[in-house]
């Protein structure tokens, strides 16, 4: 069973071209959960025209920000391979076919592809445009079609965009376990992935992933103005937790390290140590 995962948010410009694509694949998925999260246009009447039977539609009572959001309609997911999906991308045709057979082909938990980029147009944007974080450049020029991903390198951020993700039920079972809403969803099921099975990049564009004014899925939760003027760092921030989370459901190896790492990497920690040396 193939399942979608995907939250809505304002998102009638774009989301029937992203429900098309899913629904022309080449190996057909078998539901699509969407969870709204309080759209206030006519995102949600654009869905029910479709009147599709495999788009299980929920809308939440109140807004709960995308990282809640994505936990509810992930784990609202039946399927054996759990596709996430933005709600303003455009899949490639056979994006559902290359991957399933690639994760039932090498066993791997969580697969991600690359992408290409279009405009709120639908235009065809240049790639050497997008920023590219560490982990793009560092494949820049690798010939591998797949491309193991290590526990040791997501650890330090988050490198793919999450639309390209497929996952396995392993994968779900430990992320609804987990429940963190500190750190992106995407984030974690890269990181639950690596520790309890493998990671794979497929060096291929498999979605048109949109760049426009308005790409974040719900609101995000605004710090307070007293904390942004003081500066003050959080006590713990929220890797740290998630690692501790994680570590207590799949043991982490150099666990200690990596919390270090993280305490290390907060300004006022730093300050401390030149002040030492």
């Amino acid at each position: 069973m193939i399942s979608v995962a995907m939250t809505t948010y304002n998102g009638e410009k774009y989301i029937f071209k992203q429900l098309e694509s899913i629904l022309a694949q080449t190996v057909p998925v078998d539901e699509i959960i969407i969870f709204d999260d309080g759209s206030t246009d006519n995102t949600a009447q654009i869905i029910s025209q479709l009147n599709n039977p495999k788009i299980k539609f929920f809308v939440n009572d109140h807004n709960v920000g995308y990282i809640k959001n994505f936990y509810k309609a992930i784990s609202r997911c039946s399927g054996d391979f759990i596709f996430l999906s933005d709600q303003d991308d455009i899949w490639v045709s056979n994006k559902v076919e290359r991957m399933v057979r690639i994760m039932e082909d090498t066993g791997t938990d969580a697969l991600c592809t690359n992408f290409s980029l279009i405009n709120a147009d639908g235009q065809e944007i240049d790639r050497e445009s997008f920023p590219q974080n560490r982990f793009f450049r560092d494949i820049k020029g690798n010939v591998n079609l797949l491309i193991p991903i290590e526990f040791e390198y997501i650890v330090y951020g988050n490198i793919i965009q999450g639309a390209t993700f497929c996952i396995n039920k392993t994968v779900q079972k430990y992320y609804k376990e987990l429940n963190n809403e500190l750190v992106y969803h995407d984030h974690q099921l890269l990181l639950i992935a690596s520790k309890i099975g493998k990671v794979i990049f497929l060096n291929e564009p498999l979605i048109q992933y949109r760049i426009h004014s308005n790409n974040t899925i719900g609101l995000k939760k605004k710090k307070s103005k007293l904390l942004k003027e003081l500066k003050i760092p959080k006590i713990e921030p929220s890797m740290v937790t998630f690692l501790k989370q994680l570590n207590r459901v799949s043991k982490v190896q150099h666990y200690f390290y990596y919390i270090l790492y993280y305490y290390l990497r907060i300004p006022s920690i730093k300050n401390i140590i030149k002040i030492l040396k």
